[in-house]
This record gives structure tokens, sequence and C-alpha cells, in this order.
């Protein structure tokens, strides 16, 4: 019993060697403290596995059991806080029963969503039904204007290269002009030198159409409009198969859970009537501390506490005043 007395007094923040002064009253005063603690830490260490389990993503049982001990951390250091103050605080009590509507809005939540895990799945699965007809509506629209804007280019280009076939049935080759320039000596001057005149020679050859090579550049741009329009009637023939694996493979969050627990909540008055006792239930848990400790009675634990407390600022008074006498004289 010793040990586990100190591991309570370890957990609350109370000192071994006052309750050991105390009478039963203070003993039992621990006793309720450290079962309420053990309640609250319990719940919340299952909260947080069970947080973990779903939202985190946590595969190993190992991280999950350290979810879990952050939250019991950060729910023994909230109630630490109540435990240790030493007289009465109203703002102190005001904001734990605020935290304690929150946390328990939050457990409630998470709890709910465990408990009517079957009825959360039906909901969301006709909730991404119609998520899947939405986003069916909204890719069919864009296939359909893409599907436009390329059938669009390719006529355009297929009228264009029609205009230029036709252009070279009319003419397949047409005719250039080369003209050279070549020197030629036709004399010497008077010094002796040669004489050198410049002529031009102008021949006209036979080539083939540029055209052609315009034509040929269309053709396989029309061969790749055509296999970007196959692309997209085949995904638009498969839209329906490939949003709705898309849909229902995606992993649930928790955002998308917690509408779909309200959801189940408001149609049914059952299932409200449930989630309100389960609140109330959870609320009252994380007051039972703030109760036990803000109670009308004192143990004498408490008042040997506020009793050194009063003793040290008497002390400090009386200190203040003799050093402050002994600076006059």
């Amino acid at each position: 019993m010793k040990t586990l007395t100190n591991i309570g007094c370890l957990l609350i923040g109370w000192d071994k060697n006052i309750l050991n002064e105390c009478g039963e009253a203070s003993h039992r005063q621990f006793r309720k403290l450290i079962s309420a603690l053990s309640i609250m830490l319990i719940l919340w260490g299952t909260i947080g596995y069970c947080f973990a389990d779903r939202y985190i993503n946590i595969d190993s049982s190992l991280q999950k059991i350290c979810v879990s001990l952050v939250f019991m951390f950060i729910v023994l250091s909230v109630e630490r806080v109540i435990i240790l103050t030493v007289g009465k605080a109203r703002l102190m009590t005001a904001m734990r029963v605020m935290l304690a509507l929150c946390m328990a809005f939050l457990g409630a939540c998470i709890f709910d969503q465990i408990i009517f895990r079957n009825d959360i799945h039906q909901a969301i699965q006709e909730h991404r039904e119609d998520v899947i007809k939405e986003t069916v509506t909204k890719r069919l629209s864009i296939y359909e204007s893409d599907i436009q804007r390329i059938t669009h280019e390719m006529d355009s280009l297929s009228k264009a290269t029609v205009l230029i076939g036709e252009e070279l049935q009319k003419r397949p080759t047409i005719k250039g002009t080369n003209v050279s320039t070549q020197e030629q000596v036709v004399g010497v001057d008077e010094n002796g030198k040669p004489k050198k005149v410049r002529t031009q020679s102008v021949s006209t050859v036979v080539m083939a159409n540029p055209l052609a090579e315009q034509m040929k550049a269309n053709n396989e741009q029309i061969q790749i409009y055509a296999n970007q329009l196959e692309q997209l009637r085949q995904d638009k023939k498969n839209i329906l198969e490939t949003t709705t694996a898309e849909v229902h493979h995606r992993a649930p969050g928790f955002i998308e859970e917690l509408e779909a627990t309200l959801q189940v909540v408001s149609q049914s008055p059952i299932s409200l009537a449930f989630y309100i006792i389960l609140f109330c239930f959870l609320t009252f848990l994380e007051l039972f501390v703030l109760t036990i400790k803000m109670g009308d009675s004192k143990c004498d634990y408490d008042l040997i506490v506020e009793n050194q407390l009063n003793l040290k600022r008497t002390l400090m008074d009386q200190t203040s005043h003799s050093l402050l006498a002994k600076k006059v004289a």
C-alpha cells in the first residue's frame, strides 16, 4: 500500500510526508482523487488509442500506445493544475468547466464514431454516391468541352488540308529561276592587265510544290487529334467506373465521419438521446476532479498546505517590516 500511495502522490502532486501526518479524511480525499484521475486516464487513453488507429493511420501498436500516453499525459497535467491549486480560483473553475465541455464533445464524437460504425459507414456510402454523381457530371462537362475543342481544331485543319490537296492537284510542281553571276576575261587593258566582265545567266528549274510538306505536317497533326479524341472517348466511356473506384477506395477522414455522425444522430431521436447521454456522462466525468477539489469541505491536507502558505506569507511580511524599520532608524 505504501508503494501505491507513493505512486498516487507522484501522479497528483501531493507530498507524501504531509499526507502521512494527516488523518483519515485526507486519505479518503486522496483515494477519491486517485479514483477520479484513474477513470480520466483510462478514458482518454482509450480515446487516444482509437484516434491514432482510425485517423492518424498508424499501424504499429507501439506508436498507438505512445499516442495514447500523450493523451493521458495531457489530461494528467490538466487535472494536476486543479488538484494543486491552493484555495479557490473562480476563473480557473470557469475555464475548467468550459474545457470539460470541449473535451466531452471531442470524446463523445470519437466514441460515437466507434459505436455507430455501421450506421456511419452506410451514411458515408450514401454521401459518396452523391459525390460520385456530382464528380461524374463535372468530369463529363470537361470531357465534352475538350472533345468539342479538338473536333473543331481537327475540322479546321482538315478543311485547310483539303484546300492544299486541291492546289497540289492543280500544281504538283512549280518552276523556279536560278540566277548565277560569272566573270569572263575579254582582253587586256593599256597596262597589260586582263579585263574582266561579269555576266549573269538565268535558268529555269522544275521543283516539287512546297505545299506537299505542309500537307504532310497537317496529316500528322490530324492523326494526333484523332488519337486524342479516341482517348477522350474511351476515358469518357469509363468515367463512371473510374470515379466510383476512386471515391470508394478513399480512406474515410475524421471530418467525413464527423459529418456522417451528425447526420446519423440528427435523423434518429434514439441516437440523439444516446449522444446526449454519452455527452453528459463524459462531461460529468471531466468534472469529477473539479467537484472533489472545489467542494465546501476541506481535508486536513489542504488545511496544512494553506497554513504553511499563511505562515510563509506572515513571516515574509514581518521580515519586510523589520528591514524597513532598520532602514528608517
